[in-house]
Formats: C-alpha cells, sequence, structure tokens
C-alpha cells in the first residue's frame, strides 16, 4: 500500500472479510457448544468480540505495509513472486490467529472449560473450513460449466450457501446428538494436538490450494485434491468427536463404578439391619421364655422392657410418603442399633412430585454420611441426627443436621462441595455430588456447610 489514501477501502476490504470469517467459525464452534450453559448477555458479549475483529481488520493494511508483507488475498500467479513460504506464512498466521481467538471468545459466552472451549473452537473451525472447501469446489465447478459471474474466492453467496447447508446437515446428522454433558469436566490434553492439526493439516492445506494449486493445475487434479482436503476436515472432526465420546464413557464407567460401591455399602447396611433385628428378636424370645416358665412371678420391670423392645419395630414412620417412610424406617432401626438419636419432622406429603429411587438416593445418602459421622462421638449427647421437611412458599426445603468430630474429620469445602480424605468419617465424596445432581434434577439448589460442630445439609426444591 504505497498510497495511504488507499487505506479506507482496503482496510474495509480486510475488515469485511476478516468479519465473516470469524463469523463463519463462531457459528460453527457455537455448534458443538449447543447445550452449555451461558454467560450473561452471551449476544451482547459476541458482538463486542466481532467489533474488535472488524477494527482489527481495518488495521491489517497498515500493518501488511509496515511489515511488508506481500499480499497474497486474491488469485493470481504473481502472488508468489516472493516465494512459496514467504507469501502464505501471513496468511497460515492471520487464519491461525483466528482459531486462536475463537478459543477465548467462547470462554466470555459460555461456562465452559478452556479445555472444551479448544474442543469447540478447533471442530467448529474444521467444519467452517469443510464447509468453504466444499463452497471452493462447487465454484469450480460452475466455471469449468462456463456458468457467467463465477469468479474464484468472489462469491459470497456460494460461501453462504455452503456454510448453511454444511452446518445444517453436520448438526443433524451428529453435532445434535452429542450429549452436552460429554463436555463437563472435558481435560483431555490431546486437544492442544488437534490446535496443530488444524493449523497445518486443515488450514495450511487448504491455502496451498487456493493460492497454488487453484492457479497451476488441471481441473481434475484441483477437484481430488479438494476432496482430499474435505477427506482431512472429516476425519478431524470424527478424531475430535471420538476423544469427547471417550471422555463420556470414561465418566460413565466410572459412574456405573461408584454405583456398584453405594449398592455394596447399601447391601453391608441392610445386613447390619437385618443383625440388628435377629440380635433383638433373640433377647425377646429368651425374654419371653422366661416369663413363660412361669416359676416365678412377673416382673414389672421385664414386662416394661418387652413392650419397650416391640415399640422399638411396632412404631413405623409415617411421613404421607411411602418411600421416604419405608427409608426412614429403616435408617431409625439403624441408628437404633448404634445407639444414635435420630430425630425426624418431615412432610412427606410435599415431595410426592419426586421418583422414589431419587428419594432413596436423596434422604439415603445424607443420613448414611451423617449416621457415619456421629456413631464414632464419645459423648453420647452429640450422637443425634435431625431431619426436617417442610412445604414453604411453593417450595419444599430439607435440612440434615448432625455433629461431628472436627479433630476426625478435616472437611474441606471446593466449589461449595465438602472434599475429605480416605477415611474421614464424614466421607461425603460420591454421596454429596449424588445428592446435588439430584437436586438440580429438578431445578432446586443444595449447600452444604460445617461450622466446627455440626454438618449440615440444605436443599430447596420447587414444587
Amino acid at each position: 500500500m504505497s498510497d495511504w489514501s488507499q487505506w479506507p477501502a482496503l482496510g474495509m476490504m480486510y475488515a469485511t472479510r476478516a468479519t465473516l470469517l470469524f463469523v463463519e467459525v463462531m457459528i460453527a464452534a457455537c455448534l458443538f457448544a449447543h447445550g452449555q450453559p451461558t454467560r450473561p448477555h452471551p449476544w451482547r458479549r459476541t458482538t463486542a468480540i466481532t467489533a474488535v475483529v472488524f477494527a482489527a481488520g481495518m488495521l491489517a493494511p497498515v500493518f501488511i505495509t509496515l511489515l511488508q508483507v506481500p499480499d497474497v488475498s486474491n488469485y493470481h500467479p504473481g502472488a508468489l513472486e516472493y516465494g512459496l513460504g514467504y507469501a502464505l506464512v501471513p496468511m497460515l498466521v492471520a487464519c491461525s490467529l483466528f482459531l486462536l481467538v475463537t478459543i477465548p471468545s467462547l470462554l466470555a459466552c459460555f461456562e465452559i472449560s478452556p479445555w472444551a472451549a479448544i474442543f469447540c473452537a478447533t471442530a467448529g473451525y474444521s467444519l467452517q473450513n469443510l464447509a468453504s472447501g466444499l463452497g471452493e469446489t462447487a465454484g469450480l465447478l460452475l466455471i469449468a460449466a462456463d456458468v457467467p459471474g463465477i469468479v474464484p474466492g468472489e462469491n459470497a453467496w456460494l460461501t453462504t450457501i455452503s456454510c448453511a447447508t454444511t452446518y445444517a446437515v453436520a448438526y443433524l446428522l451428529f453435532i445434535g446428538r452429542i450429549d452436552s454433558k460429554g463436555l463437563e469436566g472435558q481435560r483431555n490434553p490431546a486437544m492442544l494436538a488437534m490446535i496443530v492439526v488444524v493449523m497445518f493439516g486443515i488450514i495450511g492445506f487448504d491455502l496451498i490450494l487456493k493460492y497454488v494449486v487453484t492457479v497451476s493445475l488441471l481441473l481434475p487434479i484441483v477437484l481430488c485434491l479438494r476432496l482430499f482436503h474435505v477427506l482431512i476436515c472429516v476425519f478431524v472432526i470424527i478424531a475430535e468427536v471420538e476423544l469427547v465420546v471417550v471422555r463420556q464413557l470414561s465418566s460413565e464407567k466410572a459412574a456405573t463404578e461408584r454405583l456398584l460401591a453405594e449398592q455394596e455399602r447399601q447391601y453391608q447396611l441392610s445386613r447390619e439391619n437385618i443383625e440388628a433385628i435377629n440380635i433383638k428378636c433373640h433377647d425377646l424370645r429368651h425374654q419371653i421364655r422366661s416369663l413363660a416358665t412361669g416359676d416365678k412371678a412377673v416382673d414389672k420391670a421385664v414386662l416394661e422392657n418387652v413392650a419397650q423392645e416391640i415399640d422399638v419395630y411396632d412404631s413405623k414412620v409415617r411421613t404421607g410418603n411411602d418411600a421416604l417412610d419405608t427409608i426412614l424406617s429403616e435408617k431409625s432401626l439403624l441408628c437404633e442399633s448404634r445407639k444414635i438419636t435420630l430425630t425426624c419432622v418431615a412432610d412427606g406429603a410435599a415431595l410426592d412430585f419426586m421418583a422414589p429411587a431419587d428419594l432413596y438416593a436423596l434422604f439415603g445418602n445424607a443420613l448414611d454420611n451423617a449416621i457415619e459421622a456421629v456413631e464414632h462421638m464419645d459423648d453420647r449427647t452429640r450422637r443425634s441426627i435431625s431431619l426436617i421437611v417442610r412445604r414453604r412458599a411453593g417450595v419444599v426445603t430439607v435440612h440434615v443436621e448432625n455433629y461431628y468430630n472436627p479433630s476426625a474429620s478435616a472437611t474441606r469445602f471446593k466449589d461449595g462441595m465438602p472434599t475429605s480424605t480416605k477415611g474421614d468419617p464424614l466421607n461425603h465424596g460420591f454421596g454429596t455430588r449424588s445428592m446435588r445432581s439430584i437436586v438440580e434434577r429438578y431445578g432446586g439448589t443444595a449447600a452444604f456447610s460445617a461450622d466446627g460442630t455440626t454438618f449440615s445439609v440444605d436443599a430447596v426444591i420447587p414444587e
């Protein structure tokens, strides 16, 4: 740009091209990020980022002039007079910047991890390049057919149609079927390698096709190379989706293993309940036999003891919800066998909208963790658990509170969730995550707190 008066026109051209490319890449990346929670005002954030890209495009001619970079933005053989590497490297750098800028742009618009943003950016850029390549191929075929008005690289309408069609087909075929939970907790370092693959395997190859092959080889050869480029894009997209699927399957396997471990723990607890019942029945049988001998007067204290033992099993918990009654009856027996006081004030009818399995998991985990925390307390007065379930103003509140020994339970919190070391009496690992997940599934919130003497679980669930 020897004449600075050309700067506004050149700047507008670069800014328009840069903005269109960024929008195409962002749309494709957002397709892969579907189902992820967005940050406040995502459209405003996207508009601001797009404006920054447009401004950078307006300044591009200035940097090109100052750095004396050859302009290879148009299709002509003379663009390579400086040498292939010197001519294409600036374009490769510029296009790679779009890929890198897409990553923080996604982080600004979605509540996702950096690894998930890298996946969406690289997969989105691959999809955009696939659509662009198909558009270029269609343009070459139209030129070969002598269709008037077709100029290589200058048909925005053809690119728009190609992108819209390719994005729609890709979404219907596989993007829409990707479980959005697969991106949660994405921590795969292989995503970094995909950045390099996209930069050199897709972007670099595409630039060579545009600025070298198209102007120097016959059309059949160019079409074959274009087909090869399409296959590369498809391969990269499939490889990235496989990385996410493998991560998701790994998470599901871990969850299944934790569930099996939880079921084993529940089985052990049920065995303990049966053993406690057998012990009580054995004691009652001996007391009844003693009374049945009739060789001595019946001691009133013995009769009261028998009545007390029977009351343990006759006093079925009744809250108005059969599933909750079953859980609390089982846990009451367990608490009684371990000399733990369980106080329950529950409006079970308020929880009728919840599935029995969810109720069992929610209250079973909460009470099991509480029992595990208090059963080793030396102070018998602190071996107590309280459970309160109430209906208030269209929501159901659940409060579980128990004492714990701070010297034996080094309870810490991370992201609002309690964490503990192995062997911690307050082992709220998988159980607390499961509880929060269940509550959030019903649109509620769960909170955990510890003040040094008592541990509390509070849940608010809309009816």
